[in-house]
């Protein structure tokens, strides 16, 4: 891995508790599972983990699961897997004997074929089973994994095998969607605007407060990974128009323009709560951001409940939770 640590950017309560769950991460090898959308940074998260911790000179191994055929007589999990892993050192040694002092990380692990569910269980602490390699050896591996599917449904459902949810889920981080930290949106997008000037050789090139006021008012389907590559377009052209142009075919933009700068103003909201630490203040930025969106859904439905939990992609549980929690009239 590189030896700069990659960045978590953002000050939301939620990013926040995971920045400090990783400080606590990176004293232990326990496993991880990393919870939440696709692009909402999860691979990103099990990067920092590994870079913060004993092994960060040594290696990450990404296994995408879905890229794992269903045949174990040509293919080793464990072993050898060439579809597994992109890298063809890695292909000829096999994923253990790559990891070994490193980080294991699993794409996807709801995707694993169930074939090669019942092998993964053969992985133990500080060893692998005979079973797998025929000569008992010892390793040393963390394993992370990461999962935009719900696994307790596929467990109930007989696709993914309980024991290994069990032993996959000794330390859970949900990762939160980019729609439920808008607060961040303008710190990612200077961030993000930054890294691809320096990666394309630009000037510095800084996005203009009408099209963060516009990113506001997005759902985000595609999340952190979406927003990335619209401003690594926006920086490549030098202009924003394209940009605009993909959200509005998108119809995804709801039809008042939030002006971030209402959310942002710290002078603001330091006068109003006098001496606060800074996530409470952000904590109560994100809940009148959420408030705001919530009631404009509401009325932009007709105060049809339903439609505006579907609008806002909430649970309709969760939405009247919100409503009675923000006395929302």
């Amino acid at each position: 891995m590189s030896n700069k640590c990659p960045s978590i950017v953002g000050n939301n309560p939620k990013i926040v508790k995971i920045k400090e769950m990783i400080s606590e991460l990176s004293r232990s090898s326990e496993t991880v599972l990393l919870k939440g959308e696709k692009g909402t940074g999860k691979e990103l998260i099990a990067k920092v983990i590994q870079h913060k911790s004993g092994r960060k000179e040594n290696p990450f191994v990404k296994v995408t699961c879905s890229a794992l055929m269903n045949d174990m007589s040509e293919n080793e999990l464990l072993g050898r897997n060439a579809q597994a892993i992109k890298d063809l050192n890695q292909r000829k040694k096999g994923i253990l004997s790559v990891a070994d002092t490193g980080t294991l990380f699993f794409d996807e692990i709801g995707q694993l074929p169930p074939s090669y569910q019942a092998e993964l269980l053969l992985l133990e602490k500080n060893r692998m089973s005979k079973t797998v390699v025929k000569v008992e050896e010892k390793i040393d591996v963390r394993v992370i994994a990461s999962t935009s599917a719900d696994l307790e449904s596929l467990v109930k459902k007989g696709s993914f095998l309980k024991n290994l949810y069990n032993r996959l889920n000794v330390i859970s981080i949900i990762v939160p969607p980019l729609r439920y930290r808008l607060e961040d949106i303008s710190f990612l997008s200077d961030f993000f605007a930054d890294k691809y000037c320096a990666e394309l050789g630009k000037t510095h090139y800084k996005l203009s407060q009408k099209t963060k006021n516009i990113f506001f008012s997005y759902n985000w389907p595609g999340n952190v990974m979406e927003l990335e590559n619209l401003v690594k377009g926006a920086v490549a052209l030098g202009n924003e128009d394209n940009l605009i142009n993909q959200l509005n075919r998108q119809g995804r933009i709801n039809g008042h323009t939030h002006n971030y700068d209402e959310f942002a103003d710290i002078d603001k909201h330091l006068q109003d709560s006098g001496n606060l630490p800074l996530k409470d203040i952000c904590r109560e930025i994100n809940a009148q951001a959420e408030q705001k969106l919530m009631k404009q859904a509401l009325e932009k439905t007709n105060w049809n409940r339903k439609k505006a939990s579907i609008m806002l992609d909430i649970s309709y549980k969760s939405m009247l939770n919100k409503i009675k929690e923000y006395n929302i009239i």
